[in-house]
């Protein structure tokens, strides 16, 4: 596989260095996360509670697990809380001696954070069942990010692509642009909702915790 070239002066290699140094740093998480981490356990307890009350409705005769999140406020706090519940999810699918509708959901919610379609990977029908695609998906992010970078294709295919990875790339995207790809930037922007699009360096720092975690998620 073609290495990524390092071709910048000084001054940006300095930074580029300080910034990786922020990213990988292994530390507490924020209290930003701490909050975060609770609040999916407290609208995951809700949402359980909530299928326990209707379980003799019309919705519960449903066989359609996405009809459980539909309008659900606490199914839409976990998605509100971003990447910083995908290890909170991803721990409760683990841990669950089930493989039933709660797990469901958990595979529902860690997809839309992520801004993938795992069905695009593989056929999936229960929580277990996608977090073995899942999981297998986000190993190779790295590579496929560092291969996209430098592939012979027009920008265009190169940032559909990448956003294509979904949330936990980008923090390989951002390294991407920061060693001498700075037309990927785009897919950056969107998979951020265009919170890198203004001073990326400045965002970089202001969530470096994230990057971090995703780092984390991706190559534990």
């Amino acid at each position: 596989m073609k290495k990524m070239k390092h071709s910048f002066g000084t001054g940006q290699l300095l930074y580029v260095m300080t910034t990786l140094v922020l990213v990988v740093l292994l530390s507490a998480c924020s209290s930003g996360q701490e909050d975060a981490s609770k609040e999916v356990q407290s609208s995951v307890s809700n949402i359980q509670e909530s299928i326990d009350n209707l379980a003799s409705s019309e919705v519960a005769a449903s066989s359609n697990p996405y009809d459980y999140v539909k309008n659900n406020e606490d199914f839409k706090a976990i998605i509100a809380a971003g990447v910083v519940a995908l290890p909170e999810l991803e721990q409760l699918l683990i841990d669950s001696e089930q493989d039933g509708l709660m797990e469901y959901i958990y595979a529902i919610a860690m997809e839309q954070i992520s801004k993938v379609d795992m069905r695009q990977e593989a056929e999936w029908s229960t929580g277990k069942e996608f977090l073995t695609i899942y999981t297998s998906y986000i190993e190779e992010i790295p590579s496929k990010v560092e291969l996209i970078a430098d592939e012979p294709i027009n920008d265009v295919d190169k940032i559909d692509q990448l956003k294509a990875l979904g949330t936990p790339a980008i923090p390989y995207i951002f390294y991407a642009i920061e060693n001498g790809h700075p037309e990927l930037a785009p897919a950056l922007d969107d998979l951020t909702d265009n919170a890198s699009k203004d001073d990326r360096r400045e965002w970089s720092v202001k969530n470096k915790d994230q990057l971090n975690l995703l780092t984390n998620f991706v190559e534990k």
